[in-house]
């Protein structure tokens, strides 16, 4: 990714078979500091992570939930994405984290 921008609350970590796993928080602010639209934006990257998951894993999909978090914090739309993503369904790792980089969308680095 060419830019990250850091929010102010750290990316929450995520939780698979009890142990605690980091991740990324994707930001509904553009670079400019506009808010991203369509607002329902992260609820929907959501689903497609789903979609992928359950493609990839099938019987899975209820693992999306972890692996891809939407959320408002404050008045901004989020999605927290676990790094574990990465390891059970790279396509949707890479999907979901270009289109944070093509529409200039504001990354948080897990800890």
């Amino acid at each position: 990714m060419s830019t990250i921008d850091v929010c102010p609350k750290p990316a929450d970590t995520c939780r698979s078979e009890g142990h605690r796993r980091t991740g990324h928080r994707i930001v509904g602010l553009m670079h400019s500091g506009k808010p991203f639209r369509p607002g329902d934006w992260a609820e929907r990257l959501a689903g497609v992570i789903a979609l992928f998951v359950k493609e990839r894993r099938p019987g899975s999909s209820v693992a999306a939930t972890w692996l891809a978090v939407p959320y408002v914090d404050g008045s901004v739309k989020c999605l927290d994405v676990c790094a574990e993503l990465a390891e059970i369904c790279p396509e949707a790792f890479d999907f979901v984290m270009r289109f944070a980089e093509d529409n200039e969308l504001r990354i948080q680095p897990g800890r």
